[in-house]
């Protein structure tokens, strides 16, 4: 008679990761059709999602605290490339890429911050994004459609607000928010423009 280790050990991981999830682990779902994605969790309660499919991929998440929730969706043709990175407690990043030739690096730290950005480029397009945001209660918004569009969005200090909205080719943005309590410009670009804001100081009442 031949003992098989193989069901006490699918039954030894199934009660395990039960017993995890019970305890608020970090949860962490990957589907991909294109290659490469690296998570990596520290705390609890936090949630990662990453949705490659049918481009070249290539997705890191690192998430440190609790609370913390992430989704990445890649598809399209070209390279995705996707980076982020959140340290602190409540913080939550949606990325969604299409077309080809998109990246993405964004970092949040703090409480509560919030952070959302849409890519679209032509097949053979690039569009570039930075995003990092340091404090409580900030929020950034970026929307990039059609090719070579580059935006930089900083936000350090609390319950501030930034949206971009990029449309068209060749379009470059710097904004910036050093404060508390900013409120949102709404910047728009339609094609060929170059913008940089810079801007300062608790307008209503700051912490």
């Amino acid at each position: 008679m031949t003992l098989t280790l193989a069901p006490l050990i699918a039954f030894a991981v199934l009660a395990v990761a039960s017993v995890a999830c019970a305890a608020g682990a970090p949860q962490v779902a990957i589907d991909q059709i294109g290659s490469l994605a690296v998570i990596q969790q520290n705390g609890t309660g936090n949630h990662a999602s990453i949705d490659q499919s049918n481009g070249s991929g290539d997705a890191t998440l690192d998430q440190n605290g609790a609370g913390n929730s992430a989704d990445v969706t890649q598809s399209g043709s070209g390279f995705g490339h996707a980076t982020i990175g959140q340290d602190g407690a409540a913080n939550v990043a949606n990325l969604v890429q299409s077309g080809g030739s998109n990246t993405l690096v964004l970092g949040q730290s703090g409480t509560g911050n919030q952070a959302s950005l849409q890519q679209t480029s032509a097949p053979g397009g690039g569009n570039v994004a930075l995003i990092g945001q340091a404090g409580a209660g900030n929020s950034a918004s970026l929307a990039q459609t059609g090719d070579d569009n580059t935006a930089l969005q900083t936000q350090i200090g609390d319950g501030d607000a930034q949206s971009l909205v990029q449309n068209g080719d060749n379009n470059f943005a710097a904004y910036s928010q050093i404060g508390n309590n900013l409120p949102d410009l709404a910047i728009r670009q339609s094609g060929g423009m170059s913008i940089t804001i810079i801007q300062t100081g608790s307008p209503f009442g700051g912490h």
